[in-house]
């Protein structure tokens, strides 16, 4: 039987453990699963887009497809990537003198 939450839903945590903001610095980083994250690259993407949506910057990200012993890339669709090239696109604002 589920439980009546007299005082309703608890209040949501951030659960990310990153803090991207040191590498949001406009330059490209690439990210390996097992080393830099443990879940899917799916969950990792989503966690760097809504980091970015947060602090109202732009990203770009770069899926770096698996390979097989002859060192074909196997499709995203087949198996999750292993790591993943993340930008964000740093605004400076208007191009101003010596620009």
């Amino acid at each position: 039987m589920p439980e009546l939450l007299a005082d309703g839903l608890p209040e949501r945590t951030a659960r990310s453990r990153f803090d991207f903001s040191k590498w949001a610095d406009g330059q490209a980083w690439k990210f390996v699963k097992g080393d830099d994250y443990t879940s899917s690259t799916e969950t990792f993407r989503y966690n760097v887009r809504r980091w970015a949506r947060q602090q109202g910057i732009e990203v770009e990200l770069r899926p770096y497809p698996a390979v097989d012993a002859e060192g074909n890339e196997i499709p995203l669709a087949k198996q999750d990537a292993v790591a993943l090239g993340v930008r964000f696109v740093v605004d400076r604002g208007p191009a101003g003198p010596g620009r």
